[in-house]
């Protein structure tokens, strides 16, 4: 594995312009559930929403489109993944935990 060879894949596409698709009626969706969660006061909750959402959107929807980005690599999947099993468990001691109030 190259690590230019990543970094040059990461940067063209933050700099093409490259476009995800994520279809509008999920976007209602998520906007709908996060005002709820937003508005009763359940920020834990929103921010379980709005993770899954962007894992979904972007790691299963999408998915195709970043293993044609990152076809010669597979070093930028793995980071991907990785990250975010860390965020699941980042979430998961917070959501647990105790509130400071």
């Amino acid at each position: 594995m190259d690590i230019g060879h990543c970094i040059d894949t990461v940067t063209s596409f933050l700099m093409q312009g490259d476009r995800l698709s994520v279809p509008f009626g999920q976007m209602v969706l998520f906007v709908l559930i996060n005002s709820f969660c937003l508005l009763f006061g359940r920020y834990k909750l929103g921010l379980l929403v709005s993770y899954g959402f962007v894992l979904y959107w972007g790691f299963i929807i999408n998915r195709d489109f970043f293993v044609d980005r990152f076809s010669q690599s597979t070093l930028g999947l793995v980071v991907y993944a990785l990250v975010g099993i860390a965020m699941v468990i980042i979430f998961i001691i917070g959501f647990f935990g105790q509130d400071q109030e």
